[in-house]
């Protein structure tokens, strides 16, 4: 973590980890925000590293808490340690399963596959499952060809179709064969600050600084090749073939093709419960991950919210 991110940090009035976390005044609907640095470090230290392989891929993860367990899948160009926020409010319900796509995978069921793999690998016959964005492509993949496994689905920022242009696809490929990680490209900071920056706490610029890190550490050729394999994509027919209990979750401030994905789930799947975040944007695990888990915990319990 660079020193600049955690230096900033430390002077942000913040939710201390040790002990309990405080609970809100009964009051108040927003409890006191995570301190970032302090989870991340936590999450490092206590989770519990794993390695496993499907037939194509070797790929690593993380484990961490206990109960049930509780897969997520995450974005386009991310890590899975963005999670370690609402993972750690989750810790003390469910086991939470965090896989980082490997980045050789060449297809969505390439990168499906690596779900129950895992579960194999950690001796879960069945689970959860949490996808946002690209994720929930993946997760949709996974589910098409392998519902018998998956309890529930949490689908937030969803994706269920895809297409680039002419133009899109060309800049596409032609990025694609560039080194380095994806945060050396040019404008890339301009279109997360466009896109993202508005949803964030105002008060803690370090966690901005925090996901531009996390979201720019990955290989240019990896996301490229990610894009490329949404392209065409369109599960809109074949979702009502979904019985999987599922959550939807949409948010404010989220792109146009995000929110209508979120729109035909909700028509489509058999089995939906559909939630709006306000004031929130596309990454709310890593800018409100309490609102984020207070949906998450009674969908998957089976408990109707207070």
């Amino acid at each position: 973590m660079p020193d600049a991110i955690r230096n900033a940090a430390s002077s942000v009035p913040q939710t201390p980890v040790t002990g309990e976390l405080p609970a809100p005044p009964e009051d108040s609907a927003c409890p006191p925000p995570l301190a970032w640095t302090d989870v991340l470090q936590a999450f490092r230290e206590q989770s519990e590293p794993f390695e496993a392989s499907t037939d194509e891929l070797r790929f690593n993860g993380r484990s961490m808490g206990e109960g049930p367990p509780l897969y997520f899948l995450n974005g386009l160009s991310q890590t899975c340690e963005l999670f370690c926020l609402t993972v750690w409010l989750l810790r003390e319900q469910f086991r939470c399963v965090l896989i980082d796509y490997p980045d050789d995978a060449r297809d969505l069921k390439a990168l499906a596959s690596l779900v129950p793999a895992a579960a194999d690998h950690l001796g879960d016959e069945h689970f959860d499952l949490c996808a946002c964005s690209f994720g929930s492509s993946v997760a949709i993949e996974l589910l098409l060809n392998s519902p018998e496994r998956i309890r529930h689905l949490v689908l937030q920022g969803p994706l269920v179709k895809f297409r680039m242009s002419r133009p899109e696809r060309l800049c596409c490929r032609v990025t694609g064969w560039l080194p380095g990680n994806i945060d050396r490209l040019p404008m890339r900071r301009r279109v997360m600050e466009n896109n993202h920056r508005l949803w964030f706490p105002p008060f803690d610029h370090s966690r901005w600084e925090w996901v531009l890190d996390d979201t720019g550490n990955v290989p240019t050729t990896a996301v490229m090749r990610r894009l490329r394999m949404l392209h065409g994509m369109d599960y809109t027919d074949r979702l009502n073939d979904i019985g999987t209990p599922a959550l939807v979750v949409s948010s404010e401030g989220e792109a146009f093709r995000h929110r209508e994905s979120a729109a035909i789930l909700n028509k489509r799947l058999p089995q939906v419960q559909f939630e709006e975040l306000s004031n929130c944007g596309h990454l709310p695990f890593a800018t409100h991950p309490h609102r984020l888990a207070n949906l998450i915990r009674p969908f998957l319990l089976g408990e109707a919210e207070s």
